[in-house]
């Protein structure tokens, strides 16, 4: 067998999250059925740095294939791009060893979640957005980024029925930005907010319940010292009271892998 380290981009608005289904499309699915075609055969594997859910992106999710063709590194990006969905793209390739695990090779993730406050935005970005048309403090908020910051226990920060060895987790950095677009994407979004956040690994959909809670705390529902309480004293603080509501999945994308240093 060969094996290849590939970096995906794709805009995950028609797959139910990455991990193959028993029904209905994914995005590892759609690889494993190109990967078949370009091989001629059924015997392929593959395995992704992570299970993006249902609607969410990735600028570069990072997967692990193994293929019984031996296939120049510069010929299989165009090889696997000819036989993928217009919303799947590999952007890059290489030979690795099966030393090499997408998962647990990993250093560290980082995440964005992009939001507007404006009334409405346009069609043309509904899928890749979230729309938030509330006044917020957002001050309050990045205040709110920095408790994130450094080693906690996320157990109320993770989706109800989740069997994991631990929840805790170390963030290395997480912050709240503002952009504005001009010229040709201006018509698309003028006003945005990136919630960006790295960290050595990320409990199921913990950054969509990072976001909700930063939403709450920047609409005064909770305070800050409600959030610094989640974090220090996790288990003081029943599952049912979250501090505010999952995050949709249209604003969350995987924006890299890192596998050296952080």
């Amino acid at each position: 067998m060969n094996t290849y380290k590939l970096t995906l981009q794709y805009k995950g608005t028609s797959y139910l999250g990455f991990q193959v289904q028993p029904i209905g499309e994914t995005i590892q699915g759609e690889l494993n059925k190109a990967l078949k075609i370009l091989s001629k055969s059924e015997n392929v594997k593959s395995i992704g740095s992570g299970r993006t859910d249902s609607g969410v992106h990735a600028f570069a999710q990072v997967v692990r294939i193994e293929i019984p063709v031996d296939i120049p590194e510069d010929s299989l990006i165009r090889a696997i791009n000819s036989h993928l969905p217009h919303d799947i793209r590999i952007t890059a390739a290489s030979r690795c060893t099966n030393d090499f695990h997408p998962i647990f090779s990993a250093k560290s993730k980082e995440y964005n979640y992009v939001f507007s406050t404006e009334q409405s935005i346009s069609p043309f970005a509904h899928d890749l957005v979230t729309l938030f048309p509330f006044k917020l403090d957002i001050e309050r908020m990045k205040d709110g980024c920095k408790l994130f910051c450094g080693e906690h226990d996320f157990i109320n920060f993770q989706c109800t029925g989740t069997e994991v060895e631990t929840t805790v987790r170390q963030i290395y950095s997480c912050e709240l930005i503002h952009y504005q677009s001009e010229g040709h994407w201006g018509h698309m979004l003028n006003d945005y907010y990136v919630f960006h956040v790295v960290g050595s690994g990320f409990l199921k959909q913990m950054v969509r319940l990072m976001m909700g809670a930063l939403w709450s705390l920047g609409r005064g529902k909770i305070t800050l010292e409600d959030l610094e309480k989640s974090l220090m004293t996790p288990n003081t603080i029943p599952l049912t009271k979250r501090l505010g509501a999952t995050a949709p999945p249209q604003g969350l994308y995987l924006k890299e892998v890192h596998y050296s240093g952080i």
